[in-house]
């Protein structure tokens, strides 16, 4: 068989997209060629699959390098880890393959993916960050996917409106980011750890409401006879046409709406309007979950909206809820066992880098030790010298 041709299947079967009948002739081809099936796993899945495209050649050469080598196990260098944890891999997709053959396309992986909950409870997976196509459709709107984007479009404005909303709900986990298009063109960046419940296609007349849970940017679609407004647990916030940032985890303390351009009002739920506070670019309303308060202070925005372009910025924040930020974006768990750490405050600006490439740069500031185990991270007192 030539060897573009099976290149190209190996590549299907990684990216779970080969037919029954590839998947055959792969597995047929292993049996002789495991080395070659072991090189196309280790440059092709480890590298363009789970390591920044950026970083992709570069550990490319440093791999074929270090294999190349006949003693590379010498002491437990980053390198080595690193081939050790490949060699495991390896073993498991060479004497996995065949389980894989029995079951099929339906076998999940062990990364999670967002998620879009109908009307009737059916749950529909979005696929993968990479993934295009209508994910669903009616006679009235369509649902498209393209990478992290989902667009619901109405196409039947010549129909009578239902007398009932219909709703759905996306959830992101931790460690993505996914970017909703509502059908009125609202648009909405939905932060790690999130989920967001709203109408597949609004009314021509009346309120625009959706509930958030997590963190969120709004870009809102200016219309005066539709008000716009996003509930959470404790706080409405109600705009016409505005940019705004929503923050309400739960695990944060505190809830707080950012405001970075138009005007809205922030207010407690199931209280008089004329409680509400009136926000001003530039200005955070924040609610604390203990004392049950809201304020407002003048803030710089970007240190808050930061994410949405898949930067991590801090400015004079304490560790505690850096951490916090850290385990969303990258999906782990970190335990500060250090309190010291825990209270200092840290300014940075990270977008490409590894969460221990993030630690580095904290531990050069505040010395500190730290231990990570799979997706478990421990930040603990710096060791003494003597």
């Amino acid at each position: 068989m030539k060897n573009k041709k099976i290149k190209i299947i190996v590549h299907r079967f990684l990216n779970r997209t080969a037919t029954q009948e590839e998947i055959k002739v792969l597995s047929k081809w292993l049996k002789e060629n495991k080395s070659t099936f072991r090189e196309e796993v280790e440059l092709h899945h480890l590298i363009t699959g789970a390591i920044e495209k950026e970083k992709a050649e570069y550990l490319k050469k440093e791999l074929i390098a270090a294999f190349d080598q006949t003693n590379i196990i010498r002491r437990p260098t980053r390198k080595n880890r690193l081939l050790k944890h490949v060699a495991v891999f390896v073993g498991l997709m060479t004497l996995g393959i065949y389980s894989y053959l029995q079951r099929g396309p339906e076998v999940k992986t062990l990364e999670k993916e967002a998620t879009i909950t109908f009307e009737d409870g059916s749950t529909k997976e979005t696929l993968n960050d990479k993934a295009s196509g209508i994910v669903s459709s009616t006679n009235a709107y369509v649902v498209k996917q393209e990478g992290t984007k989902i667009t619901y479009k109405k196409v039947a404005s010549g129909q009578k409106e239902t007398s009932q909303l219909v709703y759905n709900t996306l959830d992101v986990p931790y460690g993505k980011r996914f970017q909703l298009v509502l059908s009125d063109g609202t648009k909405v960046y939905l932060n790690s750890g999130s989920s967001l419940t709203y109408p597949v296609a609004f009314y021509n007349k009346g309120a625009r409401n959706v509930v958030l849970r997590g963190e969120a940017y709004f870009t809102v679609t200016s219309d005066s006879l539709r008000p716009f407004t996003v509930s959470t647990k404790f706080i409405d916030t109600k705009v016409l046409g505005t940019e705004f940032n929503i923050s309400s985890y739960q695990d944060d303390g505190h809830l707080q709406v950012v405001l970075v351009e138009g005007s809205l009002s922030v207010g407690l739920k199931n209280t008089a309007n004329s409680s509400d506070l009136l926000l001003k670019p530039n200005q955070l309303a924040s609610y604390s979950y203990s004392d049950t308060k809201l304020s407002t202070e003048n803030i710089d925005v970007s240190s808050y909206v930061a994410w949405k372009d898949g930067v991590l910025l801090f400015k004079n924040e304490d560790f505690y809820h850096i951490a916090k930020k850290l385990e969303r974006h990258y999906d782990v768990k970190i335990e500060i066992k250090d309190m010291q750490v825990s209270n200092e405050r840290f300014t940075g600006r990270f977008k490409t880098e590894t969460i221990e490439e993030i630690l580095k740069a904290f531990q050069r500031i505040k010395g500190f030790d730290y231990t990570i185990n799979e997706n478990r991270i421990k930040i603990n007192p710096k060791k003494s010298s003597i």
